[in-house]
């Protein structure tokens, strides 16, 4: 049986820290009231697609991009 190899993905992304509420409320969801709003980020992807996800996966996913590290992509 072949074993499984280990992939690092790598994507850039805009992002800003966003709640879950307000980022509902954004894309014209209605929140659920009884559920606190946790915080996360808001993420727009190069194909535009925009999402949220929670703070404690999107840090370990993500880091800010140093201005070095910008001049050589923008």
């Amino acid at each position: 049986m072949d074993s499984d190899e280990v992939y690092i993905g790598t994507k850039i992304i805009l992002a800003r820290p966003m709640n879950e509420d307000d980022f509902a409320k954004e894309q014209g969801k209605t929140w659920e009231p009884e559920r606190p709003a946790r915080k996360g980020y808001r993420v727009r992807y190069a194909d535009g697609y925009v999402s949220w996800s929670p703070t404690e996966p999107f840090e370990q996913a993500y880091r800010i991009v140093t201005s070095e590290e910008r001049n050589m992509i923008l």
